[in-house]
């Protein structure tokens, strides 16, 4: 992967500046900034929930009014006097009639709206007649009032009972406000019967004003229907508060009855007046509501920068004080080959743990130190073992050719048996002088065999006969050299030379699953007996140097060990199978080999 590849070609320094940086000062910053931001969303639900009490308080103040308002059509239904106006019109003068209307008008008015937003009363009966509770801007005319849509929906009944915007028809000297909140219905009469048209006007911009009366300037109230369109708000100038039509339209959008959001520097809060259908919206400034939430964030980022700057810092000073004694020791360490391990460094000056590193590294260099001497020592050693070795060879050597000479004397003498035992020494003495050949093949290895045999034969003049049992295609199998004339050699001196009669020895070599097994067996006096004429002899000096030789050439994989019989004695020993072909001209390869 590149970033692990680049992360890897970082120094030591620079991987723990950054392993800081990204695994501690980063998901703290983060984790801050995400509190911080959890902190701001609860504040403004907070803000918001404050907002919407008081706004449901000013809505609620309205629904009061309102349904109050509604409530007086039945004190006018249970008045009989106002029905008895409304059923015989002509049995009263029209000027009494209409001073007994206005003065229930005017009771109704004093009892229950002498501090709310004034309410207008227009009642239109079915005989032509009609009574207002305010001075009209028109001079009142029978056949218009019939002709309004409030009249004929009321008088049919074809519409349920609901507050409607319309234009204002009082006086302006009386009421300047440009629509009134307004609703219709029939007034009827003990009968059931219908008598008039009742039409109830309330002033709800007065009661707008009220309500918002006292809000801090900042704050601007706003009534939209569901149009969008402005009904009043709270400014004095409408053309410079008018709501932006962003803002009108997520509200429409989001169809819930009441919320907030923010709108660029806008905080917005809205609820639904459900008795005519329209929006009632607050919005305030956010730098004004959340003035002192931005103080506190300025100062929380300040602090956070600061923070960062000095974990910063702090972690540069950490890493360079743990990379410093590394990279001392680095340097130390390119200078042990230019100045030969002569290097050393003042463990007095580190403390923590930085000291037994430095510690190590010291003894580090002594011990290479003493090691180079004794690889000197030893070296110097070996050349002296070679030397003497090579002078050991020179007997040797003297000794071929000797038996060459005597070898010729009795051929020239017409002697048979003198040369063959010549030859026969001679390539056992031969085969000691090769000490750059560890492993021979088997049928190497038999040859030597044979010629000590023969050997051993004019000694002990043909006492024992000697058997070789083995399969042809073992003839190149590998063994070590010399591996069999030690044990052939025990088992005449301490087995067939013991007893009376003809000795045997017989030689096996077999396979068993992967390893090569080589066995000396005997009919000598044995194990057990021959242990009290000659004990060390059986780990003398030949069988021990072949243990060796075996443990050195397969460790633990050969082995050298004595069987119990019933009479004699069976050595065997057990090696790994390793096959060597002799090269042969115009073959493929010249060396097969079978391992485990």
């Amino acid at each position: 992967m590149p970033l692990l590849n680049w992360f890897s070609s970082l120094t030591l320094k620079n991987r723990l500046f950054l392993a800081f940086i990204v695994l501690i000062l980063l998901p703290f910053s983060v984790l801050d900034i995400y509190n911080f931001q959890k902190v701001k969303l609860n504040l403004q639900q907070k803000t918001s929930e404050q907002s919407l009490v008081q706004m449901n308080k000013m809505n609620e103040s309205l629904e009061s009014l309102l349904a109050t308002t509604f409530k007086t059509i039945t004190m006018f239904e249970q008045d009989s006097s106002v029905i008895s106006v409304l059923k015989q019109p002509e049995a009263v003068d029209q000027i009494v009639n209409q001073r007994k209307i206005e003065e229930r008008f005017r009771s109704v008015t004093n009892s229950l709206f002498i501090s709310s937003p004034p309410v207008f009363y227009t009642i239109a009966d079915l005989l032509g007649n009609v009574y207002t509770s305010f001075p009209p801007a028109q001079r009142l005319n029978y056949e218009l009032i019939q002709s309004k849509p409030w009249f004929k929906s009321a008088l049919t009944a074809s519409a349920p009972y609901q507050w409607q915007l319309e234009s204002n028809e009082v006086l302006f000297d009386v009421n300047k406000s440009p629509q009134l909140v307004a609703i219709s219905t029939p007034i009827r009469d003990a009968d059931g019967i219908i008598r008039a048209i009742i039409h109830i006007a309330v002033d709800y911009e007065s009661w707008f004003k009220s309500a918002t009366n006292g809000s801090p300037t900042s704050d601007q109230y706003y009534l939209i229907d569901q149009r969008g369109i402005e009904i009043v708000h709270s400014g004095a100038e409408k053309s410079t508060m008018a709501l932006e039509s962003p803002i009108k339209d997520r509200l429409l959008a989001d169809g819930s009855s009441s919320g907030f959001f923010i709108h660029g520097s806008t905080f917005i809060n809205y609820t639904v007046v459900p008795s005519f259908h329209a929006y009632l919206i607050k919005t305030v400034p956010s730098n004004v509501l959340f003035a002192e939430l931005r103080s506190i964030q300025k100062a929380y980022m300040g602090t956070l920068i600061v923070f960062t700057i000095a974990f910063m810092l702090i972690t540069l000073l950490i890493a360079s004080a743990v990379t410093r004694p590394l990279r001392l020791i680095q340097a130390k360490m390119l200078d042990v080959v230019r100045k030969d391990l002569k290097v050393r460094l003042p463990d007095q000056r580190y403390g923590g743990d930085i000291q037994p590193i430095v510690q190590a590294f010291n003894q580090m260099i002594v011990d290479m130190n003493g090691l180079i001497q004794r690889l000197k020592v030893e070296e110097r050693q070996k050349e002296a073992s070679r030397f003497q070795m090579l002078l050991s060879q020179m007997n040797p050597h003297f000794l071929l050719n000797t038996l060459n000479t005597i070898r010729w004397l009795a051929l020239e003498k017409g002697d048979n048996a003198i040369p063959k035992i010549c030859v026969s020494l001679g390539r056992l003495t031969e085969a000691g002088l090769k000490l750059d050949v560890d492993l021979i093949h088997l049928e190497q290895e038999l040859e030597l065999v044979r010629g000590y045999v023969y050997i051993q034969q004019f000694r002990y003049d043909q006492k024992f006969q000697v058997d070789y049992v083995y399969a042809d295609d073992l003839t190149y199998a590998l063994v070590p050299k010399l591996s069999l004339q030690p044990i052939v050699e025990n088992a005449i001196y301490h087995g067939i030379s013991q007893i009376q009669e003809k000795g045997h020895i017989s030689i096996h070599v077999y396979t068993k699953e992967s390893h090569l097994i080589l066995e000396v067996v005997d009919n000598g006096i044995g194990l057990v007996k021959s242990e009290g004429v000659s004990k060390k002899d059986h780990n003398g000096i030949a069988l021990q140097n072949l243990r060796e030789r075996l443990a050195l050439l397969f460790k633990k994989e050969a082995s050298l060990e004595f069987v119990p019989v019933s009479q004699g004695c069976r050595v065997r020993i057990q090696l790994p199978l390793l096959m060597s072909t002799p090269y042969q001209k115009g073959s493929d390869s010249h060396v097969d080999r079978s391992t485990r």
